[in-house]
């Protein structure tokens, strides 16, 4: 599994994922590594929330907001 960059047909302003994690892959330990690309992923699905919520109205945000808390 390889993080790559993103398709030509995502919009240039979506939050890209993190490409450091490729490199650390091969002087870590597996169970570190493996923590290591949770974080990223994680972080990376936050942003990619906020980006979209950003362009939602107070109503839409609500009901985003309860779906991505579940």
């Amino acid at each position: 599994w390889e993080v790559t960059l993103p398709a030509e047909e995502v919009p240039p302003e979506l939050p890209e994922p993190a490409l450091g994690i490729n490199f650390a892959r091969d002087g870590m330990n597996r169970k570190d590594w493996l923590s290591l690309v949770a974080v990223h992923s994680d972080s990376w699905l936050l942003s990619v929330a906020f980006y979209l919520g950003a362009r939602l109205n107070r109503n839409e945000r609500f009901m985003y907001a309860f779906l991505v808390l579940q």
